[in-house]
C-alpha cells in the first residue's frame, strides 16, 4: 500500500526531486571548501598519506589529560583495543612530518618510561606518492565504468549517469567523513572506492529495466527496479550499522561509516538525479 502510494507520487514528481541531490553537492561543496578555508587542505589526511611517525606503545593504561597534553603540540593519541574484550592493550602517538622521528621517541619515553613501543615512519614524498596513485586509481576507475557500461548499453546516458552518481556519492562520503573526524587513509580510500562499485549495482539494475526492455510504461519498470534496489540497501546499511556499533577497532568503524555514508548519498544520487534523468531520457524517446 505505502509503496504503490510512493510510486504513484514519485511517477508525478520525479523531474522535480531532481533538485535534491543538487541542493547536497552544494551543501557538500561548501563543507569541503570550508574544510580548506580552515585547515588549508581539503581532507585531513592520515600519516599513511601526508608522512610522519607513529609510536605504539603497549600499555593497559595512560594518565589522564594526556589526549589534551598532546593534543597542544598538534600531536594525536588514539586507543588500540582487543577485538574481542574491548579492553585497552595499547596507544599510538600520531604526529605530522613537521616533528622528527628523534623528538616523538623521546617524549614517549619520558611519557611512557620503561614501556615497549613500535615506531613506523613514513616521510612526506611517499605519503605524497601514495596519494598520486590513489588519485589515479579513483580516475581511472569512474572512466573506465562509463565506458564499459557504455559499451553495453550503447547509449551516453548510460555512461554520463553511471559517472555523474559515482563521483558525487564518493565526493559527499568523503567531505562528511571528515566532519564526523574520520581522516582519508589507505582504508578509507578502499572503502570509498568501494562506494563506486555500490552505486553500479544499482545504476544496472534500472537501466537494464527501463533501456533494454521496452515493453510497458517505463515508470512502472521503473519503480520495479527501485523497490528491489532498496530492499537491498536496507539490508545492506542495516548490516554495516551493526558492524559500526559492535566492532571496537577503529579501523573497521571507519571502513563501515564511510559506508553507511555513501548508502545514503547514493540514495539520493542514484534514485532522484540517475534514475530521474534516465527515466526523463526513456519517455523523450518512446
Amino acid at each position: 500500500m505505502l509503496y504503490e502510494k510512493f510510486s504513484d507520487w514519485y511517477s508525478i514528481h520525479y523531474k522535480s526531486l531532481m533538485v535534491i541531490p543538487l541542493i547536497v553537492f552544494i551543501i557538500s561543496a561548501s563543507v569541503f571548501y570550508m574544510n580548506y578555508s580552515k585547515t588549508g587542505e581539503f581532507f585531513k589526511k592520515d600519516i599513511d598519506l601526508s608522512g610522519g611517525t607513529v609510536v605504539t606503545v603497549y600499555t593497559t593504561s595512560y594518565e589522564p589529560g594526556l589526549k589534551e597534553y598532546f593534543a597542544l603540540k598538534d600531536w594525536a593519541l588514539r586507543e588500540i583495543k582487543a577485538y574481542d574484550s574491548g579492553d585497552l592493550i595499547a596507544v599510538a602517538i600520531e604526529v605530522g612530518p613537521e616533528s622528527t622521528e628523534e623528538e616523538v621517541v623521546g617524549e614517549v619515553n619520558q611519557t611512557f618510561p620503561g614501556l615497549e613501543y613500535d615506531v613506523k615512519s613514513v616521510g612526506p614524498a611517499m605519503g605524497e606518492s601514495f596519494m598520486k596513485g590513489a588519485t589515479l586509481s579513483v580516475i581511472l576507475s569512474f572512466l573506465l565504468m562509463g565506458l564499459i557500461l557504455a559499451v553495453i548499453f550503447r547509449k551516453f546516458i548510460v555512461a554520463f549517469t553511471v559517472i555523474l552518481s559515482g563521483f558525487l556519492n564518493v565526493f559527499e562520503a568523503a567531505v562528511f567523513m571528515t566532519v564526523f573526524g574520520v581522516k582519508l587513509a589507505p582504508h578509507t580510500i578502499g572503502a570509498l572506492l568501494m562506494l563506486m562499485g555500490w552505486s553500479v549495482d544499482s545504476e544496472v539494475l534500472f537501466d537494464n529495466k527501463i533501456l533494454k526492455n521496452s515493453e510497458g510504461d517505463p515508470k512502472k519498470r521503473a519503480m520495479v527496479a527501485m523497490k528491489t534496489a532498496m530492499t537491498m540497501s536496507a539490508a545492506i546499511f542495516a548490516s554495516l550499522s551493526a558492524l559500526f556499533f559492535l566492532s571496537t577497532s577503529s579501523l573497521i568503524k571507519d571502513i563501515a561509516l564511510v559506508m553507511m555514508l555513501g548508502a545514503v548519498f547514493d540514495i539520493i544520487n542514484t534514485w532522484f538525479q540517475s534514475l530521474s534523468m534516465v527515466l526523463w531520457y526513456a519517455e523523450a524517446n518512446q
